[in-house]
């Protein structure tokens, strides 16, 4: 892999989110490109040199006890950096080209491995193949530079600031809200043709019946009955209890059962728009199948939602994290999105593009980057629950191993948890153990923010 200019300052654009560029320092960077021979005499320099592999040949390093995959590594060498004599910072293998690899996503232009949805999926990942899925990889990259430039400029008496992103690390909440009706008309006559038979049924036929005599009960409003998947004011009143404020993306009516099964200007939803709205929540898209690849589509779903929600949406994720790599990155720019976070593996949490920063995607067609920002999601709980089949105390310490890795960097943990997922009768106690998550991530004292809160900080910076 070759990395042109342009790649190449797409990584040192990410780096400055790490350190205050000092020109002493980068008056002394020196690029050298495999087939071109180094410079004679060259003194003071801070010297990347770049590797001629075409494709990654992992070498792990260890920094502070940590094991760090190098994707493009120069040699067998496990050293970090070098300075010589003559006063030079040798960085020992190709960071740049490693980060690029990870942050840009390069590895899922390959449309040989995406799945029946067109997902890119973890098992054909190389953080699978060398298992560094829960690593932010890209940050120990950045932080190997920056301990280099220290060295340096210790040796040549310049002052080096760097800075982090949160002074402990920052948690973003968000809920895809896919379904609000459990019992919903269709779902309804579906479990009564399980219980006849005339459908298939993995769950007992008592509990079957069970959740359709609830659904009758609703229906027919006796005893009170209740939707259990409109449990949207018991998310409020928790979050706020908290101190908290998460996002909320709301899923489009289009053609096709697994969209949505309900309407933005619906009496209840645009209810609901109007409650989070005044209680500081945020409000963001759903794109549906369609929209991951069709520019109108999306357009005409912003739009839709604009109209309840009073003001423009900024934010996006895709549904059923259905991705295009930059396609749908460059439908979402130009439809005036600020910020997607949509890309964590649907079958795997952790970091997909192995940082826990915010970061601009890049555009392969055109050798440039895209302004829209991605918000990287670290954990949904599909992935942890229903994919990787954990336990609650499992994805618990999960949940702690990421805030870990967050706080390294004073980085980000983003948590997505649909409010379909919330129902006691189809999982457990899952209520009582989202309830006491969040509540000890809370306990850890992050900077609790929405996405539109932390595109406001960015511009700031």
């Amino acid at each position: 892999m070759r990395l042109s200019i342009n790649k190449i300052d797409y990584i040192f654009e990410h780096l400055r989110q790490h350190w205050l560029p000092e020109k002493r320092l980068t008056d002394a960077f020196l690029i050298l490109d495999p087939d071109k021979p180094v410079p004679e005499n060259h003194r003071e320099r801070i010297i990347f040199r770049l590797s001629d592999q075409e494709v990654p040949q992992v070498l792990n390093l260890y920094d502070e006890g940590e094991r760090i995959p190098v994707l493009f590594p120069l040699s067998d060498d496990v050293s970090l950096f070098k300075m010589d004599e003559d006063g030079n910072l040798w960085f020992s293998h190709d960071y740049l080209s490693s980060a690029f690899y990870l942050l840009s996503g390069m590895q899922e232009l390959d449309k040989t491995k995406l799945d029946e949805h067109k997902r890119f999926s973890y098992s054909m990942s190389i953080q699978k193949s060398y298992d560094f899925i829960s690593k932010p990889v890209v940050n120990y990259y950045f932080e190997i530079i920056l301990k280099g430039f220290e060295c340096f400029a210790k040796r040549h008496n310049i002052v080096i600031k760097r800075q982090v992103l949160f002074p402990n690390f920052g948690f973003l909440l968000s809920h895809d809200v896919d379904r609000v009706a459990f019992h919903h008309p269709r779902n309804l006559i579906y479990k009564i043709l399980q219980i006849t038979g005339i459908r298939p049924c993995i769950e007992s036929k008592s509990k079957i019946f069970k959740h359709v005599l609830s659904g009758l009960r609703y229906h027919l409003k006796l005893f009170g009955g209740k939707d259990p998947w409109w449990n949207f004011q018991w998310m409020i009143d928790l979050e706020m209890r908290l101190g908290i404020r998460s996002v909320f993306f709301f899923l489009h009516k289009e053609e096709g059962f697994r969209n949505a099964w309900y309407r933005f200007s619906s009496a209840k939803i645009k209810d609901l728009i109007s409650v989070l709205k005044d209680k500081k929540f945020e409000v963001g898209v759903h794109g549906t199948f369609k929209s991951s690849t069709n520019y109108k589509s999306l357009v005409e779903q912003k739009n839709a939602l604009m109209q309840v929600y009073g003001e423009e949406p900024i934010g996006i994720r895709q549904h059923f994290l259905c991705f295009s790599l930059p396609l749908t990155f460059k439908i979402q720019e130009s439809a005036g999105f600020t910020y997607d976070s949509s890309l964590t593996f649907h079958d795997y949490d952790g970091y997909r593009n192995s940082y826990c920063y915010p970061f601009h995607p890049y555009d392969f067609d055109n050798d440039c980057i895209l302004r829209i920002w991605e918000i990287p999601l670290v954990m949904m709980e599909v992935s942890a629950l229903q994919y990787r089949q954990l336990s609650f105390n499992e994805l618990r310490e999960e949940v702690q191993s990421y805030i870990r890795e967050a706080k390294k960097f004073g980085g980000l943990f983003s948590l997505l948890w649909h409010n379909c997922r919330l129902y006691d009768e189809e999982n457990a106690g899952v209520s009582e153990f989202y309830e006491g998550l969040l509540e000890e991530i809370v306990d850890h004292n992050p900077d609790s923010l929405t996405g539109a809160a932390l595109m406001q900080s960015l511009r700031k910076d």
